[in-house]
């Protein structure tokens, strides 16, 4: 009896030895080969830094001159040149975002005056400029590749400043306008692409089981040119004075919109 059960026990051992290794013959291996590790993703660059320049075209806006000068036309802002810069950080899926602050330079402004009555009163002049603060978000299309198109967002903050100006009345004689300066909420649209110069892109090497395994070279520096469509708010002026008639108020450049083409170069640090 007791020979009896050791060759039951010895048969079954064989049995489900013979089991096992069909099964893992099925799966394509044995029970005695390593697990073979799937090539690693190259990793995205972490922060970037930035610098850029622009030339700006704002479109015609609104001034609102106050007490009895009801309507003002003629209105406009010539373009202006811009340099700026920033840091930034890629997120994975495509998305990064980052910081910058831009200045835009001065910019004449202009507009012809008229009272309530339809008189024409005169024309100002004084400078306008702008130094704005935006946080934003861009989706690259091709991440990773040596041409990358790009759409943005992004929304801050603008500090905008009016010059000491002028004021030619239609009677002969001069007004003047005070400086001023206001805050105001900042938003941006843009779409663009950045070129890449040097660095950057995957090399592989070889990994276990001789799988190539993927490393991103980091330090790739960028060209980027790009559309940015810019909402300022509105700008402020100090106390306008002249004349005829004898008044003193504030006019105000209102919505201040602007197109920009930029380049610049973004340079990823790791």
């Amino acid at each position: 009896m007791f020979n009896v059960q050791k060759v039951l026990l010895l048969g079954a051992a064989l049995v489900l030895g013979s089991a096992l290794n069909a099964s893992a013959a099925d799966l394509g291996g044995n029970l005695n080969e390593a697990p073979q590790m799937a090539p690693m993703p190259a990793p995205s660059a972490g922060w970037y830094a930035r610098v850029d320049g622009g030339y700006t075209l704002f479109t015609d806006p609104t001034i609102d001159a106050g007490g009895t000068i009801t309507r003002t036309t003629n209105t406009g802002i010539d373009n202006a040149w811009s340099v700026g810069g920033g840091i930034g950080r890629y997120f994975g899926r495509g998305f990064r975002g980052d910081i910058t602050v831009d200045h835009l330079f001065d910019a004449t402004t202009e507009g012809s005056m008229y009272c309530e009555c339809g008189t024409f009163l005169g024309d100002a002049k004084f400078d306008f400029s702008s130094t704005v603060l935006l946080a934003n978000l861009y989706y690259d299309f091709n991440r990773g590749g040596r041409f990358v198109p790009y759409i943005g967002a992004g929304i801050g903050w603008a500090h905008n400043e009016t010059s000491s100006g002028t004021v030619d009345v239609a009677c002969g004689c001069e007004g003047s306008i005070a400086k001023g300066s206001s805050n105001n909420f900042a938003a941006a649209a843009m779409a663009g692409f950045s070129w890449r110069i040097r660095g950057g892109g995957t090399t592989y090497v070889g990994g276990m089981k001789d799988e190539p395994v993927a490393i991103n070279n980091g330090h790739a520096l960028y060209l980027d040119v790009g559309y940015r469509f810019l909402y300022l708010g509105d700008a402020q002026t100090g106390d306008m004075t002249f004349d005829y008639p004898s008044e003193i108020t504030q006019p105000r450049v209102n919505n201040i919109t602007a197109h920009q083409i930029r380049v610049g170069l973004r340079y990823d640090l790791n």
